[in-house]
């Protein structure tokens, strides 16, 4: 294979790091829709729950960091009447598994070693006391009974050394959601290590999510306008930059309910003196024209050296088979010439798979893809488009031990779902993390429907006037393309 076609297979991972619109770095610790209390376990009250004592709690654990006034869901469920309107929509998603939205999880065919940090997933219990209040006629209870007010979790950062912003604030409209990038100056003068970052929407009623990134050469600067930001939307080729997008580095992302990231303590990431920070915006206007957003930009630095590095990597999107140095696409179903990336018309469950494998540090494959010594993976999100649901990512160990299994099963969303991704972080010790070491197989399999069962196939369809499903390939485009991305949080011991 051609050297250049090998290049452009890896080179897509990094071009498309902006426009994974709504993908979020595993460098979060992620909360999701959180409200910030501890887990509560429902209580038993009489014959049936109540609102105050039983369901309340859960709702201020797992679903008013979104759903709350001014804040992105579409209805509220802080006051008891508005919890009793969709009390039977409420059991209906939780039984589903689409709310809270959380995808991962232990299934038949996979089960981590590991808890996730910001797990907001409701217990089977939580989901039965909700089952049985609905069933009950949604009974209010004694107000004495109810907790604290529920109070969100403040946005802030906590030690933060720097707080930037775009020039100007900028207005979102229309019907369609839009793709914005913020060129933003931190004004470094010599090399910081970055330990902790959030994202502050100025208006939250609009912004959907966001990706933060660092631009170590400054090549970002000569795309944006007299405000300093440019359209950046999915689509765009290549994603609205006439720049070198490998030269980009994805530092985090946020959405709704996020925490600040917060790394543990001894790890940081090196950013360069005189690097700029890239902000892409996904905004949803929904048929309005907006107040201004001034989305600000908190940051935590120091110029102490950390005990641990921390990097990222996404890896996938690969539409060549697999090459020699063990990075690829694997032969898939539907196949037509050779292996390639191909999701055929009107397939409901169609597999793409495909392989990494870890190079050493000296080989030729490390300049593409390089692992630091002693690399360990802190966390990752997973990333497809409107046809995606299933995807899960494993590891092969070149050599396995008790603490590291030859086979291991990383991460799991058999329901995943392209509005609500999101980071998933391990709650363990550094020292237990997942290893990768020269010559062990990350595999990522992506499952497809392709068919008129897709709800989002079938809106596309009549948005483009078409009656009849078609094969879809890799691309950027988030309508008619595909993508099949793991993205990676590691820390390794800093050299």
């Amino acid at each position: 294979m051609p050297a250049s076609r090998r290049s452009r297979s890896v080179a897509r991972v990094s071009r498309s790091a902006l426009t994974l619109a709504l993908a979020l770095p595993a460098a979060a610790s992620f909360t999701g829709c959180s409200g910030g209390d501890e887990p509560t376990e429902p209580q038993a009250v009489g014959s049936s729950p109540t609102f105050h004592k039983d369901v309340e709690p859960i709702l201020q654990r797992s679903c008013m960091g979104c759903h709350s006034e001014g804040n992105i869901a579409p209805f509220s469920l802080t006051a008891y009447d508005d919890a009793k309107a969709v009390a039977a929509l409420m059991v209906q998603s939780t039984k589903a598994g689409t709310m809270p939205p959380f995808a991962v999880r232990d299934t038949d065919e996979c089960s981590t070693r590991h808890a996730w940090k910001g797990d907001i997933r409701l217990s089977d219990e939580e989901i039965s006391t909700l089952e049985a209040w609905s069933e009950a006629g949604a009974p209010k209870g004694d107000p004495k009974d109810a907790p604290a007010s529920f109070v969100p979790k403040s946005p802030e950062l906590p030690g933060m050394t720097l707080e930037v912003h775009p020039n100007e604030p900028y207005v979102t409209s229309g019907e369609l959601d839009e793709f914005r990038c913020f060129v933003i100056d931190p004004g470094l003068t010599e090399d910081q290590y970055l330990s902790g970052v959030q994202m502050v929407p100025g208006n939250h009623k609009v912004v959907h999510h966001g990706i933060i990134s660092i631009d170590p050469e400054g090549t970002s600067a000569s795309q944006a306008g007299p405000d300093g930001s440019f359209p950046c939307g999915a689509g765009d080729v290549p994603m609205g930059l006439d720049v070198d997008m490998g030269s980009l580095q994805m530092l985090t992302a946020w959405a709704p309910g996020t925490d600040p990231v917060d790394l543990p303590e001894g790890v940081g990431q090196l950013i360069p003196k005189g690097s700029l920070i890239v902000m892409q915006i996904h905004y949803h206007p929904a048929g309005t024209t907006a107040d201004p957003d001034l989305t600000r930009i908190q940051l935590r630095l120091t110029k102490e050296k950390p005990k641990y590095g921390f990097l990222y990597h996404l890896i996938g999107n690969f539409d060549d088979p697999v090459n020699e140095f063990g990075f690829g696409l694997l032969p898939g179903p539907g196949d037509k010439d050779g292996v390639e990336f191909l999701i055929p018309a009107d397939s409901k469950s169609h597999v793409e798979t495909e392989q990494l494998t870890v190079p050493a540090p000296d080989s030729p494959g490390a300049q593409q893809m390089p692992f630091p010594p002693g690399t360990r993976i802190y966390g990752q999100f997973l990333h497809m488009h409107y046809l995606g649901f299933d995807e899960k990512v494993t590891v092969t160990r070149a050599n396995g031990s008790p603490d590291q299994p030859e086979e291991e099963c990383l991460v799991h969303a058999p329901k995943w779902e392209f509005g609500w991704q999101r980071s998933y972080s391990y709650d363990a010790p550094i020292e237990t993390l997942p290893t990768l070491d020269p010559g062990d197989v990350l595999q990522i399999r992506c499952t497809y429907n392709n068919s008129t069962e897709n709800p989002y196939v079938v809106k596309a369809l009549k948005e483009a006037n078409m009656v009849s499903t078609i094969d879809v390939t890799y691309g950027e485009g988030s309508t008619f393309d595909e993508m099949c991305v793991a993205g990676l949080s590691l820390v390794y011991p800093m050299p």
